[in-house]
């Protein structure tokens, strides 16, 4: 997947967190929802600084990754309860293959955390950032609507 394509889907998936929020009556799906937006926000972070719309600093990097890590452990805790709301874009199956979501969390969380160690330099950003995309997709396109 080329880069245009990585910041797209990370741009689409911010927006529609934003939009999604409002008007969230279920505590547990608003919940969700808070995770999610703070795992958009620390990728985008990365994203802006390999356009160069933000200064490369490592230290932030690192941070952001650590931060994807932990929440990639908390989404299963916050998908525990199966909470519905109209805004919800949580697929029944998440429930159906709990293990299974909890599988590519834990995954996400796992590698997050790697790349936290691993990334050096603002030439690492492309490859970490397509790590990261990955993760999130493996999870989206199964369990998201």
């Amino acid at each position: 997947m080329n880069f245009f394509k990585i910041f797209i889907v990370i741009a689409i998936t911010a927006s529609s967190i934003a939009f999604a929020h409002s008007g969230v009556k279920d505590k547990n799906v608003k919940e969700r929802m808070m995770l999610m937006k703070a795992m958009a926000d620390n990728t985008k972070l990365i994203g802006q600084m390999l356009k160069k719309q933000t200064p490369f600093e490592l230290n932030e990097v690192k941070r952001a990754l650590e931060q994807l890590s932990s929440l990639s452990l908390q989404t299963p805790k916050v998908f525990e309860v199966n909470a519905t709301d109209p805004k919800s874009e949580a697929k029944q199956n998440i429930w159906d293959e709990f293990d299974e979501f909890t599988k590519l969390s834990n995954e996400l969380a796992k590698n997050t955390s790697e790349l936290a160690i691993l990334v050096e330099n603002i030439d690492d950003l492309r490859p970490t950032l397509m790590k990261v995309s990955e993760g999130c997709k493996a999870c989206h396109s199964k369990y998201r609507e």
